[in-house]
């Protein structure tokens, strides 16, 4: 079995082909038999899909499941893997998969395809009961179908098994149908996003019946700058109202409801030992400043733990008691916040456990249906005059900052009185930041070399961070991997993290440049933009179908000095460009001193969502920007 069934993402997906079905025996799943605009963009296609979930009166959910999807081709490959977690709470069993070529004719038989079992692990977790069931079908002729169908039987009443048709980008759906059997007195609640459907609803002695169907969804195509799938697709979202897990009760009805679950779980687990205690005393000795406080525990709390999953039992909602990630040194999310959330109560700073939805998509949170959406937990801690966040299972990130996984977007914090929906910080502009400055010396035959500065703030640092656990070697690949100077050696570099609260990376270069000029006759041709060209526009696509969404903000400074070959002088001095939209900003900026030239350039896009009709006023910005950037100047010799 492939590492890549190892990957813990739950998405099915299926095929394509164009063929007749003639040939003996049972047809099922013929490609011909999928409609035209099904094939359209898709790279694979849900043939059909049938989810019938009962809630038993005693909150056990048992969900039946077929499922067939047609693989197009070798983009749509991971879509055919079949992966079904399970722990010790959540049983599935009677899985069985089909295999079909093109025509709908079975290519496996005798049992299917082969099921493994995994305990779900990775290099962050130490240990849990959580296991998955996957299948790879190991086809590589495609078009093909593979069917599964399977039973889950779950004690685990915090969020029921809802309904999202569309699994993927180009994937299109000819039919998929979600059925759910409730019982009379069951208290629960459900919540339409995007559903193009009205739901069926049919009573019984026994139980009410709702049923949602979509037929003949066209694929969703991956745009650039695109919403997130979730925002853009069906979903049918169920919660319980009421719960208990392991005997702890709670209400989901309101966020206030919900977070007083979650604070109960919580309650008494802040249990540290006193030899902490004295020593937490001691490294606040002296410090008045409370920020400055939570500064030198949140340092601590980094420099003793280590994030790792902690998947057991309760242990999915409920964190380790502090004590206990006190002994062991490590913790999962919910355990390193409560952790520094118990060490902070011993300074005498309040604090509150805070939920998130966490990734860099900035997925949303429906905050008109109360329930578990969410995937990570973070610390709060109110202060009279601001807030301070902490991000806690990394040993290194900078204090009081959240970036891109957490930044920006509704979290639910936690106390005494329940639950509250809270934004958290923005990145502004500003607070993203990428400056580029480099001197340029070139000699007549376009040698020279380059003594470079860059400087990464903010969503640019973020994306910078994995180049600092690095060795020197990686580094060096990674760094030359981002320079897209032509004919170039790296001869040298040094790299120097500022982990404040708005930390930066300083980049410094040194570059070998073979050959930048263009010739022309006697003429050299050459472009100002060294460092940080847009060689092409991200917007290229005819027919756009999605809204644009800018999630974070881009600013980008660049300052170039040129020193020019002796002898040659530049012909024209470009008028300066100066472009203004909605979209953002984008300026240049060209002076001539003596035999050196100055080039400097801002570029921002603002943070927005813009509809599809305005998607070609967003290329026509593009397009001039890649203009401005790629234009060359001439160099003639001096008479």
């Amino acid at each position: 079995m492939k590492k890549k069934l190892r990957i813990l993402v739950i998405i099915f997906s299926f095929s394509i082909g164009f063929s007749t079905c003639i040939f003996a025996g049972e047809v099922k799943y013929c490609i011909a038999d999928i409609p035209a605009q099904l094939l359209k963009d898709a790279k694979a296609v849900v043939r059909n899909e049938e989810i019938v979930v009962e809630i038993k009166s005693d909150f056990k959910i048992v969900q039946n499941v077929k499922y067939a999807i047609t693989i197009l081709n070798k983009n749509g490959k991971v879509n055919a893997y079949f992966m079904q977690p399970y722990t010790k709470n959540m049983k599935i069993s009677n899985i069985k998969s089909k295999l079909y070529d093109k025509s709908g004719a079975e290519i496996k038989k005798n049992g299917g395809c082969k099921i493994e079992d995994y305990a779900m692990i990775t290099w962050a977790t130490t240990y849990s009961d959580l296991r998955i069931k996957a299948i790879d079908p190991e086809q590589y002729e495609y078009p093909f179908t593979v069917e599964y169908s399977y039973e889950v039987t779950s004690s685990e009443d915090i969020q029921f098994p809802g309904w999202d048709p569309v699994k993927d980008f180009n994937v299109s759906v000819e039919k998929s149908k979600y059925t759910l059997m409730v019982p009379p007195q069951a208290h629960w609640r459900n919540f339409e996003h995007n559903v193009p459907v009205q739901v069926q609803v049919l009573n019984t002695p026994e139980s009410k019946i709702y049923t949602w169907e979509l037929t003949n969804q066209e694929a969703l195509r991956d745009e650039n700058f695109c919403p997130a799938l979730m925002d853009i697709s069906p979903h049918v979202f169920i919660s319980p109202s009421k719960v208990n897990v392991e005997g702890v009760e709670g209400e989901f009805d309101t966020w206030t409801g919900f977070g007083l679950w979650i604070y109960q779980l919580n309650k008494g687990r802040n249990n540290l030992p006193e030899e902490t205690k004295t020593k937490i005393r001691k490294l606040t000795e002296g410090i008045s400043d409370e920020h400055s406080k939570i500064k030198v525990l949140y340092e601590f709390m980094q420099n003793k733990t280590r994030y790792v999953s902690v998947q057991v039992g309760i242990g999915g909602f409920q964190p380790f008691d502090a004590e206990t990630v006190d002994r062991l040194s490590y913790g999962d999310c919910k355990a390193l916040s409560n952790y520094m959330k118990s060490i902070l109560e011993v300074a005498g700073i309040p604090s509150k456990y805070t939920l998130a939805l966490a990734g860099i998509e900035k997925p949303t949170i429906y905050s008109d249906f109360p329930s578990n959406q969410f995937n990570h937990v973070i610390l709060c801690v109110p202060l009279a005059k601001d807030t301070v966040w902490l991000e806690c299972t990394s040993q290194r990130n900078p204090f009081n900052y959240l970036g891109k996984f957490t930044a920006d977007r509704e979290v639910l914090v936690i106390d005494e009185k329940g639950g509250t929906l809270v934004h958290t910080p923005l990145l502004r502009s500003y607070d993203n930041l990428e400056s580029h400055t480099a001197n340029v010396v070139l000699d007549t035959t376009g040698r020279g070399f380059a003594e470079v500065k860059n400087i990464y703030h903010g969503a640019a640092y973020d994306a910078y961070v994995h180049i600092l656990v690095k060795d020197q070697a990686d580094k060096k690949k990674l760094i030359t991997s981002r320079i897209h100077v032509p004919n170039f050696e790296l001869d040298n570099f040094s790299i120097q993290e500022t982990r404040n609260e708005l930390p930066f990376v300083t980049e410094k270069l040194n570059l070998s440049i073979a050959s930048y000029y263009t010739k022309v006759g006697s003429k050299l041709m050459f472009c100002l933009n060294m460092m940080n060209k847009l060689s092409e526009s991200p917007f290229q696509a005819t027919n756009r179908r999605m809204a644009v969404s800018f999630k974070w903000p881009v600013f980008e400074i660049d300052t170039i000095t040129y020193q020019l070959p002796k002898g040659y002088s530049m012909e024209k001095i470009p008028a300066n460009v100066n472009i203004q939209s909605d979209f953002g900003i984008y300026t240049t900026e060209v002076t001539k001193s003596g035999s050196s030239v100055q080039y400097i350039r801002t570029f921002k896009v603002n943070k927005a969502d813009y509809p599809v009709e305005r998607y070609d006023e967003i290329v026509v910005f593009f397009d001039k920007i890649v203009g401005a950037d790629n234009n060359m100047v001439k160099l003639s010799r001096i008479m």
